[in-house]
C-alpha cells in the first residue's frame, strides 16, 4: 500500500507470502465489496467466540503457518498475548482491502517470496498461477516460490530467506 500510494518513498519492495487481495482466496471473481459479508461473518465469529475457543483457533492458525515445530513457541506466545479486538479488526481489514488496482503504481523493484498453500488440494502450479495473477498489474516483479515452508518463511527456511533478502538488497 505504501509503495503504491507513495512510490517516491520506497526504493525497494519485498513482499513475503502475501497477495494484494486476500479476499480473492474466498473464490473466483471476488471483489472487495463481495467479500464483505464473509469478512463480517469471520470478524463476528472472532469477536464473539468464547475466549478459550478463540485462543484455540488462533493457536491452530499460527501452528498451520509454521512447519518447524520447535520454532512455534514464540509466535504462539505472541498470539496468546495479542489483543483480540485489534487482531479481529486487522484480519477483517486484510480480507476486504484490494490493492490489485493500485499495484501498477509501484515503481520500486519488487520481489515477492511465497509458499505453496498449506492445503493438499493446492499444487505448485495452482499456487504459482494465483500469485502470477495477483501480481499481474505489477510488471517486472520477481516472484519466487520457496518450497518446504509454511507462511513464516523466515522460520521454516531461514538460510534461504536470508539469501533471498541479501540478494535483493545487493
Amino acid at each position: 500500500m505504501l509503495a503504491a500510494r507513495h512510490p517516491d518513498s520506497v526504493g525497494r519492495l519485498m513482499v513475503v507470502d502475501m497477495v494484494p487481495f486476500m479476499g480473492a482466496m474466498f473464490g473466483p471473481g471476488m471483489t472487495a465489496e463481495s467479500v464483505v459479508p464473509m469478512a463480517d461473518q469471520i470478524h463476528a465469529g472472532m469477536t464473539s467466540a468464547p475466549e478459550e475457543s478463540y485462543r484455540q483457533q488462533a493457536a491452530a492458525s499460527v501452528t498451520g503457518m509454521i512447519n518447524t515445530e520447535s520454532l512455534r513457541a514464540g509466535p504462539l506466545q505472541d498470539t496468546a498475548r495479542s489483543d483480540r479486538t485489534v487482531s479481529s479488526n486487522a484480519f477483517r481489514e486484510l480480507v476486504v482491502t484490494d490493492l490489485r488496482p493500485e499495484i501498477g503504481r509501484i515503481t520500486a523493484p519488487t520481489r515477492v517470496l511465497y509458499v505453496k498453500f498449506n492445503d493438499p488440494r493446492m499444487t505448485n502450479e495452482i499456487t504459482d498461477a494465483i500469485y502470477q495473477g495477483s501480481f499481474a498489474n505489477l510488471p517486472g516483479a520477481t516472484l519466487t516460490r520457496i518450497d518446504d515452508s509454511a507462511h513464516f518463511i523466515m522460520l521454516d527456511q531461514p538460510a534461504r530467506f536470508a539469501a533471498e533478502v541479501n540478494a535483493f538488497l545487493e
